[in-house]
């Protein structure tokens, strides 16, 4: 049995005890049986909400896991498989003009610039006056 089924039930007890509301009890029962009706209402509604927000959130934990899925899915034929080269030596850069940390790797030093993905800026490398001491 539901809220509103019980609080229907109350409401027909209460009409057939044929109960004097001009006395001090009779409108006590009524004002406790109009806000008995008012709580079911909203517990029902409530109810209802909560069913359907639930709903959407597993629509969205159905998505992020596909969309995490496919993110984290490489395939070893796939050309992208060369960008997730783990191995691969990454450099530290800030920007000076917000201040966001930016991951490099030699690709992208080599290539002489990139813009900032915070506030983009332009950030130039300039890889001229090192000393190739590996090479040797």
């Amino acid at each position: 049995m539901t809220v509103m089924e019980r609080v229907a039930y109350l409401k027909g007890l209460y009409e057939g005890l044929d109960i004097d509301t001009d006395k001090k009890e009779g409108k006590l029962l009524a004002g406790m049986l109009s806000a008995m009706e008012e709580l079911a209402e909203a517990v029902t509604d409530l109810k209802q909400q909560n069913e359907e927000l639930l709903d959407e959130l597993d629509d969205v934990y159905e998505e992020i896991s596909a969309i995490t899925e496919d993110f984290l899915a490489v395939d070893d034929d796939d050309e992208d498989a060369e960008m997730l080269d783990l191995e691969q030596e990454l450099y530290q850069v800030v920007c000076p003009t917000c201040g966001e940390v930016i991951y490099l790797d030699e690709d992208m030093l080599e290539a002489g610039s990139i813009s900032c993905g915070a506030c983009g800026e332009e950030l130039e490398f300039d890889l001229s006056g090192l000393d190739n001491s590996d090479e040797t």
